[in-house]
């Protein structure tokens, strides 16, 4: 949850940067070309490393339960 949050908090101020600094000629639709494949990167990362400690959490959790039945 702690991931989500960071990430979020820094796709805005990545996204305020780019807005503030934002030459008047440049267009919304041509920033959008190149601010959305980071953005989908960076959740894909997110998603991925959020799965990946859910199934080691799980893991954990099941080998705890199963050492502690045998003691």
């Amino acid at each position: 949850m702690v991931i989500i949050a960071l990430s979020v908090f820094a796709l805005c101020a990545i996204a305020a940067a780019v807005y503030a600094f934002l030459p008047a000629y440049l267009h919304v639709s041509e920033v959008f070309t190149i601010v959305l494949p980071i953005v989908v990167t960076v959740a894909w990362f997110c998603a991925v490393a959020i799965a990946v400690g859910g199934i080691l959490w799980v893991g954990g959790w099941i080998l705890e339960g199963f050492f502690h039945h045998t003691h």
